[in-house]
């Protein structure tokens, strides 16, 4: 179902981010439940150019966890990449950020703590958007709710140390910025 007729592809890219050696980095998000998804979380290395080089899938067992909202950020450092989950799959608490070798090609997952939903307007939620390295192993990430205008209450910039993080993990947080009064 990705693969069209005139060999064009349905991908959702939530992420982009620059390879080391110039080409990029495209994080498609999947869509539906892990049973009957549409479409899977995939990772695609694509030339300077945008030509498709390879693909890089979750492992089964992840993968099956899915329920609705996947990939949305991508980021390179230090011959790893790093992928923000837009929220928790299956009984999980927490969303994933996902680490992923590239020489090894193993992955490790850690666990990012949200803030709780604030906004006056019921059945909304809290995510992750965006993953930007800072280098030495920390990141940026764009924690928000999915409410705009005067619904909106969460817009926050927060810095995570992924430096020496064990698989499974829940990490810790540092605010750097709520950028909600930049946006009125």
């Amino acid at each position: 179902a990705m693969i069209n007729a005139d060999k064009s592809v349905n991908i959702d890219p939530e992420g982009l981010a620059k390879a080391a050696d110039g080409g990029f980095w495209v994080a498609s998000e999947g869509s539906g439940a892990a049973a009957d998804a549409k479409s899977s979380n995939l990772i695609f290395k694509t030339s300077a150019a945008g030509v498709i080089e390879s693909v890089i899938g979750l492992p089964a067992a992840v993968n099956a966890l899915q329920t609705n909202n996947g990939f949305e950020g991508i980021a390179e450092y230090n011959n790893s990449l790093y992928l923000a989950f837009q929220r928790a799959w299956a009984t999980e608490t927490n969303p994933r950020i996902g680490v992923y070798d590239l020489a090894a090609k193993t992955w490790k997952f850690v666990y990012y703590p949200l803030d709780a939903y604030a906004s006056q307007y019921a059945g909304g939620w809290v995510g992750l958007s965006e993953i930007t390295s800072l280098g030495n192993g920390e990141f940026m990430v764009l924690e928000r709710d999915n409410r705009g205008g005067q619904d909106a209450a969460i817009k926050r910039l927060y810095k995570i140390n992924l430096q020496t993080v064990t698989d499974g993990q829940t990490i810790t947080k540092t605010l750097i910025k709520d950028i909600k009064p930049n946006l009125a």
